[in-house]
């Protein structure tokens, strides 16, 4: 399988965004630069063959996902299954490393596991491998997501600070898997 795996367009949360009570975590739409990142990544991608559009339901991923589908016309798959990993809230960047640090077991109240999460994002990865074998997909998801799928491609360890690979708004990464 062809794992094409895009990070969502810029947001304009603050540390005062209020979380989605659907949700459990902060749900805001593209801002106007992520509107402008989507449409530039989608002209991009627009000669690539993909056999399945895939992100998460958070509105940022679910959007630049709709935005990249627009010269696909695929029936877009949104599955919770890829969101971000649970912070109970907003997190500032120093914040955000120590939660990928495994040694650290850094755990604010309200978070999802870190193991826990990698988990999920790892049986996820399996069964697309299961259901996808030999196709071309786009995943349209989150920073977070991303460290898991880096960590499970190239088979590293779960120990240490895991954020070896972060993408920027609206970059792609393609893996083989």
């Amino acid at each position: 399988m062809k794992l094409y795996f895009v990070r969502h367009g810029h947001m304009s949360a603050t540390p005062d965004t209020a979380l989605d009570p659907k949700v459990g975590q902060i749900n805001e739409p593209l801002s106007a630069e992520g509107i402008q990142q989507a449409n530039k990544l989608a002209e991009e991608l627009k000669d690539i063959h993909f056999d399945a559009i895939i992100s998460s339901a958070l509105k940022r991923a679910n959007q630049t996902a709709e935005i990249i589908n627009k010269y696909h016309g695929l029936d877009q798959h949104i599955d919770n299954v890829w969101r971000e990993r649970d912070t109970g809230g907003y997190v500032t960047a120093k914040v955000w490393n120590d939660l990928f640090n495994f040694d650290k077991n850094f755990l604010p109240e309200n978070t999802e596991e870190l193991q826990a999460f990698f988990q999920r994002i790892y049986t996820a990865i399996d069964a697309l491998k299961e259901q996808y074998a030999n196709k071309t997909i786009l995943i349209v998801s989150h920073g977070g997501v991303h460290q898991a799928l880096y960590a499970y491609a190239n088979k590293l360890p779960l120990s240490g600070n895991v954020r070896n690979s972060p993408l920027h708004n609206c970059e792609y990464k393609i893996y083989e898997l």
